[in-house]
Formats: structure tokens, C-alpha cells, sequence
């Protein structure tokens, strides 16, 4: 049968794309057919402490400031999902800590899913409850001041608008924080 694959170059065409379909089936949608825990939202226990946190919906102003981020454009830099990689779980660590490797139950509520592809700036999955209201302004009106060699662009009209700043830097803060897994939850005052 293999040198049948060596001499008829259909077959080993079809032979591929069948091992290669193969393949997809079983690491994209065998896993949330068998484990459906996948569609429930994540929740925190402690065997101690019992449940400690759980995922909540967006509240009106969070999905407001969930809009203003996809219109302008910043799931387009920044991803929302900490990977595998060690290098993930520390650059989105807290203090010491590395973060959580992302699961599919952090974004039961997220349609669409701004997972993002491309890393141009940081990674955002794990910013909840990192900087406080002020350090969102400043780095909204020009993020070199907070991060020189940034290629943010600024963005002082978000940071003007009262209305919408409030309701993104509430997006911003819900990110990573239903994993209750950072020593100190927020920033210092």
C-alpha cells in the first residue's frame, strides 16, 4: 500500500488531505463535543474556601466600552488570550506570579471572540486591575509617556470623552480578572 503512495501522486494527495482532515477533526471539534464544560462560564473554587469568583456577563457599560475597543481597532494589536508559551504566562504574570494559560471558558459571554492574531502590543488577556483609571488616561492620550519606544498611536479622543473613556477602561478591567490568581487582585493607590 506504500508504494502505492510512491507511484500515484492522487493517492498521496488524498492520502494527506485525509490525515490532514483527520487532524483538524480531532483538535477542533472533537474537544468541545466530548468536554462540555468548555460552554459554561469559569468558575473559581478553592477546596477550602468553596467557590471563590465566577465569570459574570458584561454589564451595559462594559459592553459599551467592549465596542469602542473593536471600533477602534485595538483587538487588531493587542491579543486577549495568554498561550501556552512560557514566555505568555510571564509577560502576563502579576508581581512574581505567571498568569493562567487561557481556556475557553473565560469567554463564554465574548461575541465575537477578540482573541486576536497578531502581537503588536502587549497581550491584554491578564490587564484587569493592573493600572488604575489615571495610568488609562495618560497612556490613551500618549502611550510613550508611560511606555517609551511605543508605537501606540495616541488616542486623546478617547481619553476627552468622558463617557466612553469610563466605559473602556471598565472593558479593560474585566480582562483576566475571573481567574482569581494574582496575589494582590488591583493596583496599589
Amino acid at each position: 500500500m506504500l508504494s502505492r503512495a510512491d507511484n500515484n501522486f492522487g493517492f498521496a494527495i488524498a492520502a494527506g488531505l485525509g490525515l490532514f482532515a483527520i487532524g483538524g477533526l480531532l483538535t477542533t471539534v472533537a474537544p468541545p463535543m466530548l468536554d462540555k464544560t468548555w460552554a459554561q462560564p469559569f468558575e473559581n473554587s478553592d477546596p477550602a474556601k468553596g467557590p471563590t469568583g465566577k465569570l459574570q456577563p458584561y454589564t451595559p457599560q462594559q459592553l459599551e466600552g467592549r465596542a469602542v475597543y473593536v471600533r477602534e481597532g485595538c483587538w487588531y494589536c493587542h491579543t486577549q488570550q495568554t498561550r501556552t508559551l512560557l514566555a505568555d504566562t510571564k509577560r502576563s504574570g502579576w508581581r512574581g506570579v505567571d498568569s493562567p494559560v487561557s481556556t475557553p471558558d473565560e469567554f463564554v459571554y465574548d461575541s465575537p471572540h477578540l482573541f486576536g492574531t497578531k502581537r503588536t502590543g502587549p497581550d491584554l488577556s491578564r490587564v484587569g486591575g493592573k493600572y488604575d483609571e489615571q495610568w488609562h488616561r495618560t497612556h490613551f492620550r500618549n502611550p510613550r509617556d508611560l511606555v517609551p519606544g511605543s508605537i501606540m498611536p495616541p488616542y486623546p479622543w478617547i481619553a476627552s470623552n468622558e463617557k466612553e473613556f469610563k466605559a473602556i477602561v471598565a472593558y479593560l478591567q474585566t480582562l483576566g480578572r475571573a481567574k482569581n490568581w494574582r496575589p494582590q487582585n488591583d493596583f496599589e493607590n
